[in-house]
């Protein structure tokens, strides 16, 4: 073949190769726009809708939080946290102690009924994945239980309530907190959960999730809480 026919087909050959990654890139750009733009937050719907791989929602999710574009959050990660996947619950717990809000109205959501749910999906988050484990000194932070009586999430009728207990004995506590620590297997971390719910922290995750299902077709995160850096 001629060197300038040759050359010619090298070109025609690469401009292909462009054109075919960039329109993969710009339907990338779309599939993400789809499943945050207006999607069903409680992650039902997913089969029937594009939806990103899980790495690609944990990591669309991290790159959202630390531009403080945060009003997607629960639509990329609930899906995921809801089935029992400890990185997506880490990761929402993280967020959750950073600042990013909790899907309710400013009167259903302060201070201890916001921290008694990053307290259910923490725990939740350690038993079941090595991450989660950064989150624990949040969580059994001594200044969030030497108080009179806690706020902690329960049950009833399907539905987020918070009750107040009395906070458990610290060597309760710190038995609990080696637990999670220690907890290398899922049977393991299963062991911890029993004592937390034994103890009065949290609900079963079952009952929880479905809860906040509901709380999620009906609310929707706005944004995370400014940050001071």
């Amino acid at each position: 073949m001629p060197l300038t026919v040759h050359s010619l087909w090298q070109k025609t050959i690469r401009s292909a190769v462009v054109s075919a990654r960039s329109i993969a890139k710009v339907c990338r750009g779309l599939l993400v726009f789809f499943l945050v733009g207006g999607c069903d937050l409680t992650g039902k719907k997913s089969l029937t809708q594009p939806s990103l791989t899980r790495e690609e929602r944990l990591k669309f999710a991290r790159d959202s939080y630390a531009k403080e574009q945060c009003k997607k959050q629960w639509a990329v990660l609930w899906p995921l946290a809801r089935e029992g996947d400890g990185e997506a619950l880490s990761e929402l717990a993280y967020e959750l102690e950073l600042g990013l809000k909790m899907p309710a109205t400013d009167s259903d959501m302060k201070g201890d009924a916001h921290d008694a749910n990053v307290t259910v999906i923490a725990i939740y988050g350690a038993a079941k994945h090595p991450d989660g484990k950064s989150n624990l000194n949040y969580i059994f932070d001594p200044a969030r239980w030497n108080k009179d009586d806690v706020k902690v999430v329960s049950i009833r009728s399907g539905s987020i309530i918070y009750s107040s207990i009395n906070p458990p004995p610290p060597a309760s506590m710190t038995k609990l907190k080696n637990c999670l620590f220690q907890a290398n297997s899922s049977a393991a971390g299963d062991l911890c959960v029993a004592q937390a719910i034994e103890l009065g922290l949290i609900p079963s995750f079952p009952e929880y999730s479905t809860a906040m299902d509901a709380v999620l077709a009906t609310y929707r995160a706005e944004s995370c809480t400014p940050r001071p850096w």
